[in-house]
């Protein structure tokens, strides 16, 4: 090649041997301690994507990892323009981008763009494209560098697909916890407000939970709480049967119930009926977690129950009795008369006197029976009356009675509420239920004592009831008894009571819709309570 010295050469040959030489120099350079650095050479080794484009935009200059990215087998993708390498879609988008380096000469740092490889596979990318411009600063090209991002693009688009769903499920979870929310405090509105005792009981059987439908019915004041405490300690729990029920919900793992069963709560002052649901909660693994017990008070039911089978029971004795008495009535009359017609027919000093004697006393206790007996059928509505219970204890019968008591010693004491409610009844019943009760506190009391009989105004509900009480000083009755005095025929007199006494004072008592009690102690005494309903 010929050389010339450079004040030789022409104008044209000069710029021409300066285009020559630009490219070596922008890409070579003297590095410190007079190393040279090929810079052309680092641009081909590096691992990012690196190309060039010419103010057209079409590719002057790849390296080797833009080559291997884009270039299909050996072909020379050099002088194609830069929109053959990117997908449709990101067409517009790379025009504005590059028109903005080509043309305005602005630099675009970190854009994120998507393209394709050479085998169609879709790369995301950070890209920076800066303007190449010649010595005059015009534009020429364009140099772009490429760093490939498409695992961390994944990453992200994988977590915010994460992210999405975990906001979903939050807020699925929070839905759910509201709904969770109004379901229970729809469910402890349910459970408070229920007309049976609720609560919750452990498998060792301490109790969790309680409504305030428990604490009524067990008769728990409502600011005592039984939360805590063991029912397996209470007697009354057990003598029930109920810790039998629940320790067959544990084993079964079913529901238990259990029907007009007789329970003693745990403050021991009533006796109650009650209807008795046991139902298994379980966990997880079908493990019985709690057992949720229902409690229904039928003690009202079941005394109205037994106190409508009791005057069944003695309507129709009343009225066998009654037949019976009726067709004793005569017999007994006719023996009377003829016991007369012999006694006065027959020498007053004659042996015979003292068996007709006999034999009439034998008639009176007879007659006797046979009055009880009549009292046992129901009186018709008819012949009852509006009366105060003061008219019947003035009545002269009774008056006799308590005068003739007061001069054998006994202190009587007697005392009327002015507010007692008049009661629907017959009197001369009402003065036979009187009269029984004080002879047999009479009897009670051999060697004296104190009679007292008080009437006062009560209230059963919301209704005002008349109550009786006739209380002695007495030997009392033992307790074995108490369940037996009303049953016909049972006496502790001996020969000389019928044992219908008060079974006829209990008969009166529910034919007047009335209810009948005794309270009673060895040594201390017997209270006889009546309870009438009032007319006001």
């Amino acid at each position: 090649m010929e050389t010339k010295p450079l004040e030789l050469l022409s104008k044209e040959e000069l710029i021409a041997l300066v285009r020559e030489l630009r490219p070596e120099c922008v890409l070579m350079t003297e590095g410190e301690g007079g190393f040279v650095i090929n810079y052309k050479s680092l641009v081909e080794e590096a691992s990012d994507v690196i190309f060039i484009i010419d103010q057209s935009g079409n590719l002057v200059y790849q390296n080797v990892v833009c080559r291997e990215f884009f270039s299909r087998g050996n072909k020379n993708e050099i002088g194609k323009h830069y929109l053959h390498y990117l997908p449709e879609v990101e067409h517009e988008r790379a025009q504005v981008v590059f028109n903005a380096v080509l043309t305005e000469g602005k630099s675009v740092i970190n854009e994120k763009m998507k393209t394709v490889d050479k085998d169609g596979n879709i790369h995301y990318f950070i890209a920076n494209f800066t303007p190449i411009r010649e010595m005059a600063g015009k534009i020429v090209g364009m140099l772009a560098v490429l760093r490939d991002i498409t695992a961390i693009h994944k990453m992200e688009k994988m977590l915010k697909e994460n992210s999405r769903r975990l906001e979903e499920k939050v807020k699925e979870q929070i839905e759910q916890a509201e709904e969770l929310k109004r379901l229970k405090a729809l469910n402890d509105e349910i459970v408070n407000n229920a007309p049976i005792g609720i609560f919750l009981m452990d498998p060792v059987g301490i109790m969790l939970t309680e409504n305030p439908a428990l604490k009524r019915i067990m008769g728990h004041p409502p600011n005592v709480t039984r939360v805590g405490y063991n029912l397996f300690q209470h007697p009354g729990f057990i003598e029930a049967g109920l810790k039998d029920a629940f320790d067959k919900v544990l084993l079964e793992k079913r529901s238990v119930t259990m029907r007009n069963t007789r329970y003693v709560p745990i403050s021991g002052d009533r006796v109650l009926t009650i209807n008795v649901t046991m139902d298994p909660i379980f966990d997880s693994k079908r493990n019985v977690k709690n057992v949720l017990v229902m409690v229904e008070d039928v003690t009202e039911q079941s005394l109205m129950a037994e106190k409508m089978q009791r005057i069944e029971k003695l309507s129709a004795m009343g009225l066998l009795a009654a037949g019976v008495a009726y067709e004793m009535k005569m017999p007994l009359n006719l023996i009377t008369m003829n016991l007369n017609f012999i006694e006065k027919n027959i020498d007053k000093d004659s042996p015979v006197i003292d068996y007709i004697n006999d034999v009439k006393e034998e008639l009176i206790k007879m007659r006797n029976i046979t009055n009880q007996l009549l009292n046992l059928a129901k009186p018709e509505e008819e012949e009852k009356e509006i009366l105060t219970i003061s008219k019947v204890l003035e009545s002269h019968p009774i008056q006799l009675v308590l005068k003739r008591m007061k001069e054998k010693g006994y202190e009587v004491e007697t005392y009327v509420a002015p507010n007692t409610p008049m009661v629907k009844a017959t009197m001369n019943h009402l003065v036979q239920v009187l009269l029984h009760l004080i002879s047999n506190a009479e009897d009670a009391m051999p060697e004296g004592g104190k009679l007292t009989i008080s009437v006062s105004r009560d209230t059963v509900g919301e209704h005002p009831v008349a109550r009786i009480s006739v209380a002695d000083t007495g030997i009392g009755i033992p307790e074995e008894n108490l369940t037996k005095i009303f049953q016909p025929f049972f006496t502790t007199k001996g020969q000389k009571a019928t044992g219908l006494g008060l079974m006829v004072t209990y008969s009166i008592v529910e034919n007047m819709g009335g209810a009948i009690g005794i309270r009673s102690k060895v040594g201390e005494g017997t209270e006889v309570r009546i309870l009438l309903p009032g007319e006001q």
